[in-house]
């Protein structure tokens, strides 16, 4: 509405009517060290076409007899898991493996991007 006022004045208006802002820009935590790619994808997730873009994670379940490690390969266009894999250990294998099973189901060209965190096992050689 570009009334100008003070950023006090916005903090005690928002307190009173129970609202908050957005959390302020994440912090990216590099690995000393280690060269990793640039975001590619500027939390722009959505895509037209298959194999464009492939996001990938681990999530971690507890079992009785321990946890065990689940990483997952989505296609951001279909939303469909393509490749997965689930181990004991959280290391670089666990990765390649869900990453390879989604290569071989698909067979993508050349050009995709491949989204991860920033976490040891796709900094790892073996991911790369």
């Amino acid at each position: 509405m570009n009334i100008p006022c003070s950023s006090r004045l916005i903090s005690v208006l928002m307190t009173r009517a129970g609202i908050g802002g957005l959390p302020g820009p994440a912090r990216i935590k590099r690995l000393k060290g280690v060269a990793t790619a640039d975001d590619l994808v500027n939390r722009k997730f959505h895509r037209l076409a298959l194999n464009e873009l492939w996001v990938t994670d681990i999530t971690e379940h507890p079992t009785r007899e321990g946890k065990i490690y689940c990483a997952a390969v989505l296609d951001a266009c279909s939303r469909k898991i393509i490749g997965w894999a689930i181990d004991s250990k959280q290391d670089s294998t666990l990765v390649v493996n869900a990453l390879d099973m989604a290569i071989r189901a698909r067979q993508p060209g050349t050009g995709g991007i491949v989204h991860a965190d920033h976490g040891v096992q796709f900094t790892s050689w073996v991911f790369t």
